[in-house]
């Protein structure tokens, strides 16, 4: 539509967007595991290990991914499950109050800013739809489907953090879906369970940074017209590991 090198230029920064996004994600990963699980363990061996089962996942192809997102589907919704009823007999609801304090405005800003997390990076799912799936129907009713329950369940664990752990901890805390599975502890019998809620992040963050990845390396495949993507995902993977990393440590210098 936009002619050979506008459109390449054009497909070059949506594939650096997917790498940077990518970055961010593995980051994130290696930020919450040095932080909060393995303190003393260096951020880059996490790194190295989240990457390199990346990679091998982007190298057997995104059929691969999906079959395996299929099976551990169930292991992201039993401990969500547990999460959210656990967490019942801790709610209070004087939490909410008072509603809209801070007036209309703060309030559209922050919900766009939560769409932009939460819905508009779905457009890596373009690499995907509609070239891997061949029913038009079924990819329209997976797609829409899909933003909706993971809409929810982000406006669910939002809802969950104020009314457990308050407005004023959940905004300055860090992983407050990971304070809240902190919190449980049912008749002295269930408790200490964050790590296992912590399953659940890691599936989520795994196929998030699986579809960024995937995006990459297959967009600048077909800019460099390249016969088979999987030559690029070795290179990049090493690379994805400094670009935001570095860009923190700017920030932080």
């Amino acid at each position: 539509m936009l002619g050979k090198w506008l459109g390449k230029f054009v497909s070059l920064l949506f594939v650096a967007s997917t790498l940077l996004f990518c970055s961010q994600v593995l980051f994130y990963v290696g930020s919450f595991l040095t932080t909060r699980i393995i303190i003393q363990t260096p951020m880059l061996a996490v790194h190295i290990l989240f990457m390199g089962i990346v990679i091998v996942g982007v190298r057997l192809g995104i059929e691969t991914i999906a079959r395996c997102a299929e099976i551990l589907f169930p292991w992201f919704v039993i401990p969500f499950l547990i999460l959210v009823f656990s967490t019942f007999p801790q709610i209070h609801y004087e939490n909410l109050q008072p509603l809209l304090e801070v007036g209309v405005k703060p309030i559209i800003r922050s919900i766009l800013v939560f769409t932009s997390i939460t819905s508009l990076t779905f457009i890596v799912l373009l690499t995907v739809f509609p070239a891997h799936v061949a029913e038009p129907e079924q990819r329209n009713r997976a797609f829409f489907t899909g933003s909706l329950i993971g809409g929810g369940i982000m406006i669910i664990i939002l809802l969950l953090g104020i009314l457990v752990l308050g407005n004023t901890y959940t905004r300055i805390v860090l992983y407050p879906s990971y304070e809240l599975a902190r919190r449980i502890e049912v008749a002295d019998f269930l408790k200490n369970i964050e790590v296992i809620m912590a399953i659940m992040w890691f599936l989520s963050l795994y196929f998030k940074t699986s579809l960024y990845y995937y995006a990459t390396v297959s967009g600048l495949a077909q800019i460099l017209e390249l016969k088979n993507y999987r030559i690029l995902t070795l290179p990049l993977g090493i690379y994805c590991r400094y670009i935001f990393t570095y860009r923190v440590s700017k920030h932080s210098i």
